[in-house]
């Protein structure tokens, strides 16, 4: 059967249709704008990423260096007496160089210089310390090692600092009285106490005799005692004086003085040379050194001296014991050593008091003291005397040690004191008259 014409027309024109149906879509698509979303005609292709081509991150600034404080060195001076001086290879000076060791760790930055100086005659250690003080002051020392009458000195001339706020160690309970009246001047802390010395007597002990404790016994034991009778401070007079009297003179001596007392004292020393106990040569022994020679050489059988002379000088045979008193009632004078800090700026005196801290603190000083041929300055450090044969005479005497008196009362008092025991020693003149004399001389301006 034949198709009619007209259904081959309406089939290309079926055809035809959806082709329109595209075009005008993509005109109308085009004319908005807006292409057709074709991701479900056509597969999604994306761009290959190059590994690094993504989104660079932004260059971190760069920030200026972190400032590390730079750590100044620093030099600390010690300048100490010939005993101490560590370069003898002593027991002693070991432990002092290990001590300074020790506090180096502690302070890496910091190095220590230790000089030695003599304490009396030319380039003595204060003269040095003034001489530095105006000539070269960038080599003065931080830190220095004086006696107790060089502390005084030094400190009311202004060459030493005081310590007040420096340091807390001074009030701790740990210090014998007379160590703590070391430290002060006019009631201020001019230093920390570190070696002791007291005045004792020195006898044979090889004998079998008991030292004699009072007067009566000296001049009954007819054996020759050696004491610098000349000695320009009357400080072995002074101390039986103040035996006797219980208290030293003020600063108003001739008012303050008691006469009986002193009277006693120059009457036991003529009892003394009739019985040829106190020889009138003594009248040549002007210093500690000489009489200390006279007993060495078995001059004398006693002598009244320093513990540290026996201690220190190893005489065969020796022992201490108590100076004799005229009631046997113990009584010593003490005397010692103390660091002192000089002034310079504030971080190098706070240094400097750390050291001294360091020197003193008693796990140290009471080992220390005993190799050093010094007596401690704190009761704990008599623990470390225990095997020693003067333990027991030390256990009495520290405690009770009185300080000796002050420069300015040794200057006053000395040389007149000196003088009436030399005339009484020589036989010159009675007691009663050496005494009045004695007044005369204080009182006269």
């Amino acid at each position: 059967m034949k198709r009619p014409d007209n259904y081959s027309k309406n089939r290309d024109f079926l055809r035809l249709i959806p082709g329109v149906v595209v075009i005008a879509l993509v005109v109308f698509g085009i004319s908005s704008c807006n292409f057709p979303n074709l991701g479900g005609i056509f597969p999604s292709i994306s761009a290959t990423e190059i590994p690094g081509d993504a989104i660079a991150s932004p260059t971190p600034r760069p920030t200026a260096t972190q400032n590390i404080p730079v750590v100044q060195s620093q030099t600390l001076i010690i300048w100490v007496p010939p005993q101490f001086d560590p370069a003898e290879e002593t027991t002693a000076g070991n432990l002092f160089l290990s001590r300074l060791d020790d506090f180096k760790e502690r302070r890496p930055q910091t190095e220590i210089q230790v000089r030695v100086k003599p304490t009396t005659g030319d380039f003595s250690i204060l003269e040095s310390l003034r001489v530095t003080d105006l000539a070269a002051p960038l080599i003065m020392p931080d830190l220095i090692a004086l006696p107790r009458s060089l502390v005084e000195q030094a400190f009311r001339q202004d060459l030493i600092l005081p310590l007040d706020g420096y340091t807390d160690s001074i009030i701790e309970n740990d210090w014998y009285d007379f160590a703590l009246d070391l430290a002060l001047v006019d009631g201020e802390i001019a230093g920390i106490p570190f070696a002791g010395d007291l005045m004792v007597l020195a006898y044979k002990d090889d004998t079998g005799e008991v030292p004699p404790p009072d007067w009566d016994a000296v001049i009954s034991a007819q054996a020759t005692m050696a004491f610098p009778a000349a000695d320009p401070r009357g400080l072995v007079t002074l101390a039986q004086y103040q035996s006797v009297s219980g208290e030293l003179p003020g600063t108003d001596p001739e008012v303050l003085i008691q006469e009986e007392s002193l009277l006693q004292v120059f009457t036991y020393y003529q009892e003394a040379q009739a019985a040829n106990v106190m020889p009138y040569w003594l009248t040549q022994f002007e210093t500690d050194e000489q009489a200390w020679g006279s007993y060495q050489d078995r001059q004398s059988t006693m002598a009244i001296t320093w513990s540290s002379f026996i201690i220190r000088g190893e005489s065969a045979n020796t022992s201490l014991a108590a100076v004799p008193t005229k009631e046997a009632k113990p009584f010593s004078y003490a005397d010692g050593w103390v660091w002192c800090v000089i002034p310079s700026n504030l971080e190098t005196e706070q240094e400097a008091v750390e050291l001294v801290e360091f020197l003193t603190d008693s796990s140290y000083l009471n080992i220390w003291g005993g190799e050093a041929g010094y007596l401690p300055v704190r009761p704990s450090g008599l623990d470390s005397w225990k095997e020693s044969p003067y333990y027991i005479t030390l256990q009495q005497l520290l405690p009770a040690a009185v300080l000796l008196p002050g420069n300015g009362l040794l200057n006053d008092l000395g040389p007149e004191i000196r003088d009436a025991v030399i005339s009484v020693l020589k036989d010159q003149i009675e007691p009663a008259q050496a005494m009045s004399t004695f007044m005369e001389g204080i009182q006269s301006p």
